[in-house]
């Protein structure tokens, strides 16, 4: 069967079903109003309830006897689920054509109950048998109550007036009556119709919504909400939770998509109509109501519930492999939603980067970075630390292990932990290796290896040299000074050694007092903490032309190597576009004259000779 039949199968029940009356939702909690068609809430003395049960007659139905025991209302879309004894801003949705049941239940004898419509009528209304009431004759006023020996318990109707878009039901509670027996009841509650006793204190009230024909149950964009969720029965907020989108890879991994349609009214179109959903390049597809997760077994789901989950999965020819998919809802034909899935692979390359020389004798945390992405290119993070080791046999005698330290963030690569020996001092001693990664697949059993990276142990620093990286510069312009350290062996200093805040180097004749900034760079421009190495400061120079020496002084290494003396490094502070001085003047012109008594005497010489 195709898609096509299929969809055309689902609206077809749904207009049947609707027809009939008999979809509806579940009851919800026991003392105020259940959802919209659903069994009638259990009723609580002194609360105004709307019977959400729905009539199939074409019109309300009320019960003689017993709040809300068979009550039923017409037309009815959508209404407030919690109340309480002083509920004034409840609201209700109903169809122009409706007829909207109340049910209520006293909460002290000897009280009267009245009942106010604005732009509506009281259609019906019955109480218990002992019971006395009073209809205006205009039918927008009831006035109800039993004798003393009893609470008034009563039902009523309330119809639209014709073009009407809105109505008010409002609730008045009396003060004590002194009504010993009916006859004296019926009395109080002629009296409160006329106005001659007051009908006391507002209660309740709803301000009801009528629908116009062209609007109620038909989608609207407004009110719905279709979003990305990261996990089933989450309610549908309109908005994509962060990350839901990318679906981690593991066996079952799976994503979700949360769904509420509603008409313009924000009345729930479930029942009225058929919803189909999609995945492209064969993502397996299920919807549960109710905010439920399913299989998805299928390409296709289809249902006449609009509010719940739609779980979506990657294809079983795609297991451990990067997958995409876009999923689209639709609703009686209209495209509601479109979300696109992300699913991830397993690990299928691995890219290391080293990123600071390791120190002797010790384990040194975040030497190198590795990335991870799957067959698609698509960057994992978060990967268990214990299935990416060294391959072996790339170790040395100086740099005897490597190991992921910390798993990859979506801002950091996993940070790797270099493991080097001891040197023969604390300055002397190290090596370098090169270095391979492997990462073993949970699922496939397969495993991946990374490219070859140089890694280096190394001593503490003994010596350094300094040098600026122009030797002339404009006035007011940026130095930038480097310091080269190196340990024992003359090899570029471990980047762990911690000789270094800028308290231990000092400058004497620097472009200024003190460098504007003193970021530490160690043996790679993005090396973290480490302050040995390479290790670079800025200076702003002076407006003052000429040529300067600066005197840079490592105290702690001076204080290490007693062969190690302080660097001078000559700078040149020039504007190129300055006036040329008088004496600069006279010099060039003695030049001048001097070049061209020397072209007079040659050619003196020339013509002599050819005498």
């Amino acid at each position: 069967m195709s898609t096509k039949t299929i969809i055309k199968r689902v609206a077809l029940v749904a207009v049947v079903a609707l027809g009939s009356g008999v979809l509806v939702t579940a009851p919800a909690s026991a003392d105020n109003n259940a959802a919209t068609g659903g069994t009638n809430a259990t009723t609580a003395a002194g609360v105004l309830n709307i019977a959400t049960e729905a009539s199939i007659t074409g019109d309300a139905v009320l019960a003689a006897a017993g709040a809300g025991t068979a009550t039923k209302s017409l037309g009815l879309l959508s209404n407030s689920t919690t109340q309480t004894t002083s509920s004034l801003t409840s609201t209700a949705v109903m169809r122009s054509s409706g007829e909207i049941a109340f049910y209520t239940t006293g909460a002290t004898v000897e009280k009267a109950y009245t009942v106010e419509v604005t732009n509506a009528t009281i259609s019906d209304n019955t109480c218990a048998s002992t019971c006395s009431k009073n209809l205006n004759a205009t039918k927008t006023s009831l006035v109800a109550g039993d004798d003393g020996a009893a609470v008034l318990v009563l039902n009523f109707a309330v119809t639209p007036n014709a073009g009407a878009t809105s109505a008010t039901v409002s609730m008045y509670e009396s003060a004590a009556l002194a009504t010993a027996d009916d006859a004296a009841m019926a009395t109080a509650v002629a009296a409160i119709q006329s106005g001659a006793t007051s009908k006391g204190t507002l209660i309740q009230r709803y301000t009801i919504t009528v629908a116009t024909t062209s609007l109620a149950g038909v989608y609207s964009a407004a009110e719905s909400l279709v979003n990305v969720v990261a996990a089933a029965a989450t309610a549908a907020t309109g908005v994509d939770e962060a990350g839901a989108s990318v679906i981690a890879n593991s066996a079952a991994s799976v994503g979700y998509i949360a769904i509420d349609l509603k008409d313009a009214y924000a009345t729930s179109l479930d029942g009225l109509g058929a919803l189909v959903i999609t995945g492209t390049n064969g993502a397996g597809i299920a919807y549960a109501g109710a905010s439920s997760a399913g299989t998805p077994t299928n390409v296709t789901a289809v249902s006449t519930d609009t509010s719940g989950t739609i779980t979506v999965a990657r294809p079983s020819a795609f297991a451990g492999k990067s997958f995409s998919t876009t999923v689209t809802v639709t609703y009686n034909g209209v495209v509601v939603g479109t979300k696109s899935f992300t699913f991830q692979g397993e690990v299928a390359s691995m890219v290391v980067t080293p990123r600071r020389i390791g120190a002797l004798n010790a384990s040194s945390t975040d030497a190198f970075r590795v990335t991870y992405a799957d067959d698609g290119g698509n960057s994992l993070i978060g990967l268990g630390t214990s299935a990416t080791t060294v391959v072996a046999s790339t170790l040395t005698t100086a740099v005897t292990g490597a190991a992921i330290g910390t798993q990859g963030t979506t801002t950091d690569a996993a940070k790797g932990t270099l493991t080097c020996a001891a040197g023969t001092s604390d300055y002397l001693g190290g090596g370098t290796a090169n270095l391979q990664l492997q990462h073993l697949n949970s699922l496939t059993g397969t495993v991946v290896k990374s490219n070859v990276f140089a890694v280096s142990c190394q001593g503490k620093a003994y010596t350094y040299t300094a040098g600026f990286d122009k030797a002339s510069y404009t006035p007011g312009s940026v130095a930038t000074l480097t310091l080269t350290f190196k340990d024992r062996d003359g090899d570029l200093a471990s980047g762990y050694d911690t000789w270094a805040g800028t308290t231990a180097v000092t400058f004497a004749g620097t472009p200024a007092s003190a460098p504007v900034t003193a970021a530490a760079t160690t043996d790679k421009a993005d090396s973290g903490a480490g302050n040995v190495g390479i290790k670079t400061y800025q200076f702003v120079v002076g407006s003052t032309e000429g040529t300067f020496s600066a005197v840079i002084s490592a105290l702690d290494i001076n204080g290490r190597n007693s062969s190690q003396t302080n660097q001078t490094v000559q700078y040149t502070v020039a504007n190129p576009t300055s006036t040329v001085t008088n004496a600069q003047v006279l010099q060039s012109i003695v030049a001048l004259i001097a070049s061209i008594n020397k072209q007079i005497q040659a050619l003196q010489k020339l013509i002599l000779a050819r005498r």
